[in-house]
């Protein structure tokens, strides 16, 4: 039977991440959006290298907005202990990245395929280890996500642990991007049953997200989002809207301040008519609210994608449908406890803020394409 364990913090997601890195056998690979050259990164390579060591074969995919301005000799000293690294759509003036890139054309074309393709990025957070075991969440490789007693800032983030589960579909996807498969090349018979939701070719973009507004269409009891970048599209918008004229319990939990400064803003554009309409909005304090999980009805997801133009057009990303009425249950009970450290906007309290707060965020809204 396929196991599933859930993860709602940065500590416990690397602890077991570590553990199950230190017995692999056979193969690693890892994508990530961010690889920071901290203390956590530091870490990780050491169990990485390590692993190369002993005979596994270890693959690292980073993305080239994501994993910026790195000190130089921390990528070359994972590929010198054994580690293959390659950067996904590398940036042209970072041009220790270049050394990493796949793409081998003369550097004036490199610059027109890299305008034509910087705002598509890889989001994706997965490892897979062996072809038994797969982590597909929100957490990237930066120390941020740690807890303060480890020298973080304790951001809350979830990430489900697959385990025998067929996991060739990640795997797939890894390859296309690390051998830079042609779109032509990805297309492959899509299946929407699938728990393992991937968005990498348009024709799968466009199914996925309408599956999506259909679950959401449908819901009778609930709609409960957690999403760190809300910046939705007028039909999401209208079927949140919907539902809850419709008497359905929907909540959106949002980060109190976000990573992105102007994040927030934009998705404050949003909230006077969604509250209007019924829609319960909560913003998380304690810390940066990174998770990514959608409850609908008794449908549940979790992965990467955020509700924004980011993820709905350009980004890879990738999400598991929870399959284990175990598991539903833990996510339904965070979402609660998340919930019950969260101030709720009222539309009172949200009418009598001053003209600039409620209308700043209609200026990034003209930036959404991007965000």
């Amino acid at each position: 039977m396929p196991k599933e364990d859930i993860f709602f913090s940065g500590d416990a997601y690397f602890n077991a991440l570590f553990e199950d890195i230190d017995q692999a056998e056979k193969c690693i690979d890892i994508e990530t959006y961010i690889f920071a050259a901290d203390a956590l990164g530091e870490r990780l390579s050491q169990h990485l290298i390590a692993a190369a060591k002993r005979g596994v074969h270890v693959r690292l995919l980073v993305d080239g907005a994501g994993t910026g301005w790195q000190k130089i000799p921390f990528f070359d000293n994972l590929r010198a202990g054994g580690v293959e690294v390659r950067v996904y759509h590398p940036f042209l003036w970072r041009f220790w990245q270049l050394r990493y890139g796949i793409i081998r054309i003369h550097f004036l074309l490199k610059a027109f395929y890299f305008f034509y393709n910087a705002n598509k990025r890889n989001h994706r957070k997965v490892c897979v280890i062996d072809q038994k075991i797969g982590y597909v969440g929100s957490a990237n490789i930066s120390i941020c996500h740690l807890s303060a007693s480890q020298e973080g800032k304790g951001w809350r983030d979830t990430i489900v642990r697959l385990e025998d589960i067929d996991l060739r579909e990640l795997t797939t996807a890894f390859n296309a991007c690390w051998s830079h498969e042609t779109v032509k090349k990805r297309a492959r018979k899509i299946n929407l049953h699938n728990p393992i939701r991937l968005n990498n070719t348009r024709r799968k973009r466009r199914l996925l997200y309408k599956q999506l507004l259909q679950h959401m269409a449908r819901c009778q009891k609930r709609i409960w989002i957690v999403n760190s970048y809300f910046v939705p599209d007028n039909f999401l918008l209208h079927i949140l809207k919907d539902r809850a004229r419709m008497g359905v319990d929907v909540r959106i939990l949002l980060p109190e301040k976000a990573d992105l400064l102007i994040m927030p803003w934009a998705s404050s554009a949003f909230y006077a008519s969604l509250l209007e309409a019924g829609v319960k909005i909560l913003e998380y304090t304690p810390s940066m609210l990174h998770a990514k999980s959608l409850q609908l009805d008794d449908w549940v997801m979790v992965g990467s994608s955020n509700l924004n133009h980011r993820s709905l057009l350009h980004d890879l990303e990738v999400d598991v449908n929870i399959q284990q009425k175990e598991t539903k249950l833990k996510i339904e009970e965070q979402f609660l406890k998340d919930v019950a450290l969260s101030k709720e906007i009222s539309l009172d309290s949200w009418l009598k803020r001053g003209w600039i707060k409620k209308n700043i965020g209609r200026l990034f809204l003209y930036l959404k394409y991007w965000i």
